[in-house]
């Protein structure tokens, strides 16, 4: 499988422990299908500091092709500040510095890059909703991560988003299963084949117009849950490429219980090492 990630990179900061390590939803996601042996690019605005250059580490520690990256004259990176207890993170703040270096504009020469992938997958930190009309005419798997916020779940944030989608992600730790029925529905009307609903420790739902597939959470004593959605996304989206799965298919049952299975297993094996995907960076490395 050939993907492209599109949009976001950061830097993760632990303020109790003094740790940090290179993430972002399309990075991590990216990492995740290199090491799941997918050939895996990221596409993003890059800053020209110093996190931006661990970060560029990172993606070529994890064999990431990062070469269509554009890179933005005194611009900063993103960094978010979190807390982690007991495995458990709790977001603190986010700071863009004086000129932060997303959201990416997508040109046409960019857009014809991203149409040779078989995949591309991009998510609502990339702040990039308003270019997903563009990749939507593409004749490529699109998929997209709306997290959990009620603000990238709004109506005029689907719009702009879910015409030719083949996969929406959505987190809803607790929510009832009518809610969810309709909310999928009301998904798939926008033009989305394939709703993807994560809940935490009640599992996660797949839902499109011929059925519907509970997949049970799996359990590990977590050393961070950093990076679990973008870890299990990965994984499910590989597992499905590679039972079949195309531009424009309704994912039958055998497909997604095996790309439910497989996901939960890889995101709790994920779940047992820090950051998004495990790279840390010492201090020294920003001085």
């Amino acid at each position: 499988m050939r993907s492209v990630c599109v949009g976001d990179n950061v830097i993760d900061y632990y303020v109790n422990s003094k740790r940090m390590y290179p993430g972002g939803n399309s990075v991590n996601v990216s990492v995740h299908l290199a090491r799941l042996k997918a050939e895996s690019s990221y596409l993003g605005n890059l800053a020209d500091d110093m996190m931006a250059e661990v970060i560029v580490r990172a993606l070529d520690a994890n064999h990431v092709d990062h070469s269509r990256c554009k890179q933005i004259e005194n611009a900063t990176t993103k960094h978010c500040n979190y807390e982690i207890i007991d495995g458990e993170r709790r977001f603190i703040s986010v700071d863009t510095g004086d000129r932060w270096s997303g959201p990416m504009e997508l040109t046409e020469e960019l857009l014809d890059y991203i149409g040779g992938f078989d995949v591309v997958i991009s998510n609502c930190n990339a702040k990039m909703q308003d270019e997903m009309s563009k990749i939507s005419r593409l004749d490529v798997l699109y998929v997209y991560d709306f997290g959990e916020k009620e603000k990238y779940h709004a109506e005029e944030y689907l719009d702009k988003v879910c015409t030719n989608l083949d996969l929406a992600m959505f987190s809803f730790p607790e929510t009832s299963e009518d809610e969810l029925r309709s909310f999928a529905n009301k998904i798939i009307g926008k033009g989305c084949r394939n709703v993807l609903i994560t809940m935490g420790r009640n599992g996660q739902y797949l839902i499109n117009s011929e059925l519907e597939v509970h997949g049970d959470a799996q359990y590990v004593e977590a050393v961070d849950t950093m990076g679990a959605g973008d870890s299990f996304l990965a994984a499910f989206v590989n597992e499905a490429y590679e039972s079949g799965w195309k531009k424009n298919m309704i994912l039958d049952k055998e497909t997604i219980e095996k790309a439910l299975n497989k996901a939960s297993r890889y995101s709790c094996e994920n779940c047992l090492s820090e950051g998004g995907f495990g790279y840390e960076i010492s201090e020294t490395a920003l001085l």
